[in-house]
């Protein structure tokens, strides 16, 4: 069983292809390919007079997805129904008010083993040339920048929560106390997954460590009862943003000199959340994980 439903972000509208049909009338998924490995390129170096080269690294190619259906139904009119429905949804000139783009599409595959999710647009849209009664048959491709399938859905993962229930030891300083929470995140997929921290204060320098890696995120500022942090590790997209009651504010500049916007390594990650000062209401959370995977 495979199926794949595109859900176009700016008509928050879907259309399913699946490869079970049914008696009455069905969209079947006849073929669909380039939902494995992507393919990579390779970065090489050379060095004057040398033989051969230095293989530095292996940058996964930009993801093309391409699938064969065909719609089956009992007259022309749902016929031609379900061809206005297809060119509407994957429709690569479709405008999103929200995030300022073009051609925006959440699409889910889903096997006999697991449901995924990956971004992508139209690469060649919906053309119909094999029409025989009621039946027509369609070809259509997706381009995802990002070549990596995601979980189905994201989830919070908290490190410390009002809640309570993670084991910390208690650290006496001189000046001040130091409480330590930790939390194990494995990462089940097939590549670095990069973080989204989210503090809820009060806070005093708060700092996030990956004890697995020793790589850590400090920001050396007090963060107030009613504020959040949020710090964005994803590359090239690396911000730190403090949010109060009446605005959002760049505090990138605070940040602990030798801290590093880490990622979490596959395998398991012993995630640990400290702060200058212990409260009862403060809270940190990894938003929206998920594992990503290099082919499916």
């Amino acid at each position: 069983m495979q199926k794949l439903e595109v859900i176009n972000l700016a008509l928050n509208e879907n259309i399913v292809f699946d490869s079970v049909g049914n008696l009455e009338e069905d969209i079947l998924l006849s073929h669909i390919e380039g939902v494995g490995y992507p393919g990579a390129t390779s970065k090489k170096s050379q060095g004057v007079n040398q033989d051969g080269c230095n293989s530095e690294d292996s940058l996964l190619d930009p993801r093309v997805i391409k699938l064969k259906a065909t719609i089956r139904t009992k007259n022309r009119v749902k016929l031609y129904e379900l061809r206005r429905r297809i060119m509407r949804i994957i429709n690569p000139k479709t405008y999103n008010q929200f995030t300022g783009k073009k051609g925006e599409l959440l699409i889910y595959y889903t096997n006999d083993y697991k449901k995924y999710r990956i971004y992508g647009k139209v690469e060649d849209p919906a053309e119909f040339n094999d029409r025989k009664n009621n039946h027509d048959i369609t070809t259509i491709s997706f381009y995802c920048q990002d070549p990596y399938w995601l979980d189905e859905i994201g989830k919070d993962i908290d490190i410390k929560s009002v809640s309570g229930g993670l084991k910390f030891p208690v650290e006496l300083a001189t000046v001040f106390f130091n409480i330590n929470f930790y939390k194990e995140i494995n990462n089940i997929g097939d590549a670095e997954v990069p973080v989204q921290i989210e503090y809820i204060g009060p806070a005093k320098n708060p700092k996030v460590t990956n004890k697995t890696t020793g790589e850590y995120i400090q920001v050396n500022m007090e963060i107030g009862e009613k504020e959040k942090l949020i710090i964005d590790t994803r590359e090239g997209k690396e911000t730190v943003n403090l949010i109060t009651p009446n605005e959002t504010k760049d505090v990138y500049n605070e940040i602990d000199l030798t801290s590093t916007f880490f990622k979490l390594i596959v395998g398991k990650n012993l995630i640990e959340y400290s702060s200058d000062i212990e409260g009862a209401k403060d809270k940190v959370t990894i938003k929206n994980y998920t594992n990503k995977y290099v082919g499916v």
